[in-house]
């Protein structure tokens, strides 16, 4: 009886890291940061700044996966709700913040031991919020169109669309780097349905995937 005890203890031991191993070889991820770009209408009205991603789903062969994917976008504000006649310039420390959450299929279509590239899009939900620096009383009414909002002296400061959910897709591509844990360099073209025109993005992103 002690026998079959410790020979079963024995196989159970060896076949979990093999199960293990088979099912992290099944499962993909990435995390990572990088620079974003501001594109069209929106560009006028946003500096370049900042992003974070992350991504995880199943892993059904070599070359196809399907992702969940998260991202993080900082822009600072520029020629927004100026009042030249009041002195009134909120852009000086405000921001846009813009985060979506997107299934993505993935395709690697190059891959080798130490180089793969691969292709991504998908679609799913976007969020716009506008990060004021001063909000609160200011001293005149100040509005901006294309933000479609107001701040004034009333009671109601600050009224219009200051954080907007949308539907959104995005497509790019990228590259990896060594095997096992990879690093990449990504690349992607972001487009958020919102009014008076799309906001869009154009990241290039930096990290690791596995």
């Amino acid at each position: 009886m002690q026998r079959i005890f410790f020979s079963a203890v024995v196989c159970l031991l060896f076949t979990t890291p093999v199960r293990a191993q088979d099912f992290l070889n099944h499962i993909t991820g990435d995390v990572g940061a990088g620079f974003t770009f501001p594109a069209g209408r929106i560009a006028d009205h946003t500096q370049n700044g900042f992003n974070f991603v992350a991504s995880g789903g199943p892993r059904f062969n070599r070359h196809f996966s399907l992702t969940l994917d998260f991202s993080l976008h900082y822009m600072d504000v520029k020629n927004f709700l100026e009042s030249p006649e009041a002195g009134v310039d909120l852009s000086f420390g405000s921001m846009v913040r813009m985060w979506s959450l997107t299934l993505n299929p993935s395709y690697e279509f190059i891959k080798q031991e130490r180089f793969s590239s691969y292709a991504t899009g998908g679609y799913g939900l976007y969020n716009r919020k506008l990060l004021l620096a001063a909000p609160g009383v200011i001293p005149a009414v100040a509005c901006d169109q294309f933000w479609n909002v107001c701040v004034g002296t009333s009671s109601e400061t600050i009224t219009g669309d200051f954080s907007i959910y949308k539907g959104g897709y995005n497509f790019g591509g990228g590259v990896t780097f060594t095997p096992h844990i990879k690093f990449f360099v990504e690349t992607r073209y972001h487009h958020m349905f919102t009014s008076k025109g799309a906001t869009t993005v154009v990241p290039l992103t930096f990290g690791i995937r596995w």
